[in-house]
This record gives structure tokens, sequence and C-alpha cells, in this order.
């Protein structure tokens, strides 16, 4: 019980930081900062700030509204969540949790995500910023993803410079649930 109420606590006074756009952590500055670091490491995009992803989390079949919560991809019944991961490490936005059988481009814009980066998502000089996505977003200026087929060479080699990259959201996946696996 103690748990839960600091839980609940860092959550209504913190949960705006990652829930709303954070302009300390996502200032101009800060963004063109993450775009270097990740151009830094071979990315071909100079203006990519952060990856965004969303993860499937099963849960157990409940008794009452099943499809509700049933991903039919997955084929689980489950709660989605939606993230958005800079390269240092942090969590810029979080989205969720809503049912397992929306889809993601859905879960997108119900977040709000895409009005927020039209508002913020400008380097000090003006220009665009983006975050890459998985191929299950729709493609849009502030939203780049990889080149669906029939990809020419230059195509894959930009989608093999990018995978190598944006693993880091995986991995911001990967830590939150290896470390509150309840």
């Amino acid at each position: 019980m103690i748990y839960n109420t600091v839980v609940d606590f860092i959550f209504n006074e913190h949960g705006h930081l990652i829930s709303q756009w954070n302009e300390s952590l996502l200032s101009s500055e800060n963004m063109q900062r993450y775009a270097d670091s990740i151009s830094s490491k071979g990315a071909p995009l100079g203006n990519c700030f952060g990856f965004i992803n969303r993860t499937v989390r099963p849960i157990c079949r409940p008794k009452r509204n099943q499809k509700v919560v049933l991903n039919g991809h997955k084929r689980v019944h489950s709660l989605k969540f939606q993230s958005v991961a800079l390269p240092n490490g942090m969590v810029a936005n979080l989205y969720g949790p809503v049912e397992g059988k929306r889809h993601d481009a859905a879960m997108l814009a119900k977040s709000r995500l895409l009005n927020d980066l039209e508002e913020h998502a400008f380097s000090p000089t003006g220009e665009l910023m983006c975050f890459y996505d998985d191929p299950s977003y729709p493609l849009r200026i502030y939203l780049q993803a990889l080149f669906r087929d029939p990809p020419t060479a230059e195509m894959m080699a930009f989608n093999r410079s990018m995978r190598s990259v944006r693993v880091a959201v995986e991995w911001l996946f990967g830590d939150v649930f290896n470390y509150f696996k309840f």
C-alpha cells in the first residue's frame, strides 16, 4: 500500500513531465543536441531527435469485454503503450495504457503527440525536427520511417543505418519491463 501511494503521488505531481510536452527536456537546443548525437552514430537523418514505438503487454483474459482488449495481430489479450525514447535514455513522452485492439495510428492520434510536434519540434535555426518510428505509424513530416518495398540499394542502406540507432527504444522498453515486472 505504501509503494502504491508513493507511485500515485509521484505520478500526480510529476506525471505531466512524460505525458505532455516537456519544454525543459524537449527545448529546441536539446532536440538539436539529441539529433546531433543520433547523427554521429551514423544515422542519415540529421533532424531526427528521438524514436517512437509502441509495445503490447499481454494481460490475463478478462471475464467480460474480452474483445476490447484482444489484440488480433499478437493474438493475446493486452494493453498497449506508446513511448518516445531519446538518445540519452530518457522517456520524452508516454501514452497509455489503451485497449489491445486499438490500432497504432489511432493511439498516436489520441495521444495528441503530432499536435505537439507541429507546435514545438523545431531546431534553434527553425529546421523541422522529427521522430523515427516503426512502419505501423503513418508517415508524416514529423514522423519518418524506414522505406517500404521495393527498396533500392540506397533505401536499404538507409534502413540498415536507422535500424542500428533505433534499437535504443527497444532497450528502453526492455529496461522498464525488467525492472518493473509487476
